[in-house]
């Protein structure tokens, strides 16, 4: 089950099993030695994507993302699926709800993310395109892509959210 969300609209524990995800992948798998939780997750426009296990109530976040207005664009990032539900497909669920939330709530405007250099391949699946130069951050290299709002628009018709 998929739900998209404000962090205010989540309980304590969902906030917690959300930021315990991000957390453990992100910090402890990979590494990356920065802080993981900032303060665009609490902006009123924020919204997470979480996806939780099918058989119950919200016990367990398989995967997360989060996708917020800057400016001109939508920024999509902190995607994160569980170790144990990775190449499931989930994640890709998770892009396109996301995907399809700035489709219909901020139509016109781009999006872009910062993705891993050896994910630009995954990303460019969903229409996105390499912005720019290669640059590295956390030690890891990353590159800027960005989906614009007419390859958005393509891509949720050919391929519609359920």
């Amino acid at each position: 089950m998929l739900s998209v969300l404000r962090l205010a609209d989540l309980s304590p524990f969902e906030i917690h099993s959300m930021y315990k995800l991000r957390v453990d992948v992100f910090v402890h798998e990979q590494k990356t030695p920065y802080a993981e939780i900032d303060d665009a997750d609490a902006h009123q426009d924020t919204r997470h994507v979480l996806a939780w296990r099918p058989d119950g109530p919200h016990t367990e976040v398989m995967g997360v993302a989060r996708i917020f207005p800057s400016d001109a664009e939508m920024v999509f990032g902190r995607l994160v699926v569980k170790p144990e539900y990775r190449g499931t497909g989930l994640a890709g669920k998770v892009v396109r709800s996301a995907l399809k939330y700035a489709y219909e709530n901020y139509p016109g405007k781009d999006i872009t993310l910062e993705a891993q250099a050896k994910l630009t391949d995954y990303y460019a699946d969903f229409g996105f395109e390499a912005e720019g130069e290669q640059y590295e951050d956390t030690g890891a290299p990353h590159q800027k892509m960005r989906l614009t709002s007419a390859k958005l628009a393509q891509y949720i018709l050919k391929n519609p959210v359920k």
